[in-house]
């Protein structure tokens, strides 16, 4: 059992939860797995969305339907093919991994059990209290790094010259990676973490 405990302005939230670690004795897909077919053709595979395992360099075939008698259902073999030979490419595989299932959490307000709902109120809450201690009342100064409330903060950017003719109330920021720059209301931005 695992158990946590916030301190919060109120008080305390603990929260227990029941489950264990699981692990599967079938391999999993090794997402460092990299190979080369009897052609000299390069494959590899790559974290794909949600943390999955998926082979750019590598195309899925299904064969034919067949029916199989022991569970009396029918069935479609698939395998993977390098698309420039057609040769079949069976990627690696690792040892899978623990996995942590829950056998439910009990949630405790200064010692009193209390509900999913309520648990997830005062999370909520403490939340929307701490989002409102970082946000600015003045303009910050060119160059300095501030969050996005929109985001929760977990997005810096970085203030800019704004045009003098906007609203002591806004401000210019540019975006990392992109070079976008929007203008904002002061509202919206976070001191940064």
């Amino acid at each position: 059992m695992a158990t946590h405990e916030l301190l919060l302005d109120g008080g305390t939230l603990e929260f227990e939860d029941d489950g264990e670690w699981v692990r599967s004795n079938l391999p999993e897909p090794d997402p460092a797995w990299r190979g080369t077919d009897s052609n000299g053709h390069e494959h590899y595979a790559a974290q794909a969305d949600g943390g999955s395992v998926a082979y750019p360099t590598l195309s899925r075939v299904a064969g034919e339907p067949y029916w199989c008698v022991d569970c009396q259902d029918e069935h479609v073999d698939t395998w993977f093919e390098c698309p420039r030979c057609g040769e079949k490419v069976k990627p690696g595989t690792r040892s899978p991994r623990p996995v942590w299932v829950s056998m439910g959490a009990r949630y405790y307000w200064n010692g009193e059990p209390i509900s999913d709902e309520r648990a997830n109120e005062i999370i909520a809450e403490q939340r929307r209290i701490e989002l409102e201690a970082r946000r600015l009342t003045s303009r910050p100064k060119i160059g300095s790094r501030v969050g996005l409330a929109a985001d929760d903060g977990d997005t810096s950017v970085t203030v800019v010259p704004t045009a003098e003719e906007a609203p002591q109330d806004q401000v210019t920021v540019m975006h990392d990676g992109t070079g976008r720059m929007e203008t904002l209301p002061l509202s919206d931005l976070l001191s940064a973490r």
